[in-house]
């Protein structure tokens, strides 16, 4: 995030930022007087105990330069358009992804991701890992991402400000962003943002050149916002995102899977986002929360024509498919005494109108249509001053209207959870939230929709997450630690997966048993003076209970991935005012796989970075980086991989990538 120093000096931005970071305590004390801002994001997560904000240093173009970090999550996918949010082994199906509010769930096509999401722009990304209270919809569990606006940009006493950035990667590709924002008001502010990414087809850690990968990718965001008064604030915001490129028919595979199965045949293709959200903020003392009322709309655009004679003729066309999210989220908290108790109240309405659409060589092929209604409430009391109870009720409503049936699913969800504050240092927690969830349409763009059918005994998605554990911090003069610890077991009852038969050409949706998530997340952070480190150890083991078998994702392979170290050091010279960094990433072998299939292998990545804000210059930063500095050859184990059909699908990521980028801002 652009995060906001209050000092009563003006030293460098990185200083300041690298100080409150590692000397938080310190600059609490401080009077505000002025305001210093970091341009990156805040990223936030239950499973690990933070002491400070992380910084995004790491020249992100791909969600996985922000997210990886995190205990429990994952990023699969290294094309543009192959973007996938894994949290414990679940994908984003599973998951209640939000970016300003609007719901961003959709099922676009089983060969991409179904995220358009631009990490340079985002101010905070909040992680929930597990679903662990009602006001949540995703089985596995949240991200909310949050996008910077022109308040989170104006320094000391501004009215206005532009910020132009530019940046070189050595494995292909490059980009940069201008922005301009200020006030046109006293309560009137205003921000336009435009960023490039422009990529080749990057080199694995083998020195191999990967197949049609090579494309632009253009992201603007306009807001404008009201500020009524010190308690309410409106915004309007629309984000529109640009992926276009003449792209491999199946960019979740490997560059040789590609060639083996197309030739040299790339599709020209787009890939588009448009949101438009309207929301009101309201932050008082006692009553606070947020309104946003959403249009998010997703398209994917492919000539296949280029594929004749080797595709099937009903789809060698222009043929589009786009998923169209239309929403109303209110979420407020209010604070009250109850019998000399206080509690915290949470209650709101989440709607979704998700509709899907497809066309084949100009011809509307499909329609389909879900709405989902929530209402929930959720109470923390404080029974004494060190115990505090959660207690939430949720209602959901899923309708179903698929080209081959409509069915109507409801269900009352809840969560019950405690927190026991031992000491000053040490806090113990323990929740557990029932699940609800109902069958999803096919994905939108693949043909298959006139014959795609429910069993007649299917059932929703239910079951149960329940996990425990502690949260310590404590600092000792200049040393601080922290450390958090989590061990979850999540159960879904009747989980729900589509097979496709070849004898009858359809695909049928059923429940295919019950399923088991097991596994903890623990991490460690401690500081001293302008040092700082992080270490995390997270797992999670799948398996289909019926069965006894690993769990499948929708390509076939299994879900799990293996154990996963990862360290992060940070060291800030004040003598040289530069931030230098490291963050190592140990994944195990994971075997929990299909029979006949080969394992996950395992792998050690280990990136670089270093950031210099000279006093010198003020509103200058230059960033270096260095991902995979050893050239690891690796797939992630959310990404793609395994075999089939005389190819190997392992969609490796870029080898060795050295980065360069400066930034000014007037």
């Amino acid at each position: 995030m652009e995060l906001k120093i209050t000092a009563a000096f003006k030293p460098t931005a990185l200083a300041s930022a690298v100080m409150a970071a590692i000397s938080t305590p310190v600059l609490a004390e401080t009077q505000a007087e002025e305001e210093m801002v970091v341009w990156g994001t805040r990223v936030t997560s239950n499973s690990e105990q933070l002491l400070s904000d992380e910084f995004a240093l790491k020249q992100a173009d791909h969600m996985s330069d922000l997210l990886r970090e995190i205990p429990g999550v994952d990023v699969g996918g290294t094309h543009s358009v192959n973007q996938r949010i894994n949290i414990r082994g679940l994908g984003e199906d599973d998951l209640d992804i939000r970016l300003d509010g609007a719901s961003q769930h959709a099922n676009m096509f089983h060969h991409i991701g179904n995220l358009t999401l631009n990490p340079d722009i985002l101010k905070s990304a909040d992680i929930q890992v597990g679903n662990n209270s009602v006001v949540q919809n995703g089985l596995g569990g949240s991200v909310y991402f949050e996008t910077k606006d022109a308040l989170d940009l104006l320094r000391y006493d501004e009215n206005y400000g532009l910020r132009v950035h530019g940046g070189l990667a050595s494995n292909k590709s490059q980009q940069g962003s201008l922005t301009a924002y200020g006030l046109l008001t006293e309560h009137i502010d205003m921000m336009l943002y435009t960023h490039l990414v422009s990529r080749d087809n990057f080199e694995d850690g083998n020195g191999e050149e990967t197949f049609g990968s090579e494309g632009d990718v253009l992201n603007g965001l306009f807001k404008v916002g009201y500020q009524i008064n010190d308690e309410q604030r409106l915004q309007f915001a629309f984000d529109a995102y640009r992926d276009e490129g003449d792209y491999s028919v199946r960019p979740d595979m490997s560059g040789d899977a590609n060639q083996i199965f197309s030739g040299d045949s790339l599709v020209p293709t787009k890939y588009d986002r448009d949101t438009i959200t309207l929301s009101y903020k309201l932050s008082g003392e006692v009553h606070n929360g947020k309104i946003a009322l959403y249009s998010s709309k997703t398209e994917i655009d492919r000539d296949e024509s280029v594929l004749a004679p080797r595709w099937r003729p009903n789809r060698t066309s222009r043929n589009k498919a786009d998923n169209h999210n239309l929403g109303l989220n209110i979420q407020f908290q209010s604070d009250f005494k109850l019998a000399e108790l206080k509690n915290t109240l949470t209650y709101g309405t989440d709607y979704i109108d998700r509709n899907t659409t497809s066309s084949y060589g100009g011809e509307q092929f499909m329609d389909e249509t879900t709405v989902s209604t929530a209402i929930f409430v959720e109470d923390s009391i404080a029974v004494t001053d060190s115990i505090t109870l959660v207690a939430g009720l949720r209602y959901d409503d899923y309708q179903r209207k698929a080209e081959t049936s409509d069915t109507d699913y409801d269900d009352i969800t809840w969560s019950l959870g405690a927190e026991w504050a031992v000491s000053e240092d040490w806090t113990l927690f323990a929740n557990t939230r029932s699940l609800f969830k109902g069958p999803e349409l096919l994905e939108s763009y693949i043909r298959y929709q006139d014959v795609t059918f429910l069993a007649d005994d299917i059932k929703p998605e239910t079951g149960s997450n329940t996990q425990g554990g502690f949260r310590f911090a404590t600092h000792h003069g200049a040393h601080q630690f922290g450390a958090n610890a989590t061990v979850f077991q999540t159960k879904i009852n009747d989980y729900i997966a589509e097979s496709y038969s070849r004898t009858d050409d359809n695909y049928l949706i059923e429940n295919i048993g019950d399923v088991e998530l097991e596994g903890f997340e623990i991490s460690s952070t401690y500081a001293y003076k302008t040092f700082s480190g992080k270490l995390s150890y997270s797992r999670s083991d799948i398996e289909n209970v019926t069965t006894g078998g690993p769990v499948l994702a929708g390509n076939g392979r299994s879900m799990d991935t293996g154990d996963t170290v990862v360290l992060a050091l940070n060291y800030y010279s004040s003598d040289i005012e530069t931030l230098f960094g490291w963050t190592s990433f140990f994944v195990e072998d994971e075997d929990n796989v299909q029979d006949g299939q080969p394992i996950k292998d395992g792998y050690n990545v280990h990136n670089l970075y270093a950031q210099w804000a000279p006093s010198s210059v003020d509103s200058l930063t230059l960033t270096f980086g260095i991902d995979n500095v050893f050239d690891e050859l690796y797939v992630s184990h959310a990404s793609r991989s395994g075999e089939g059909r005389g190819a190997t699908f392992d969609d490796y990521e870029p080898g060795r990538n050295v980065k360069l980028s400066a930034s000014y801002q007037f």
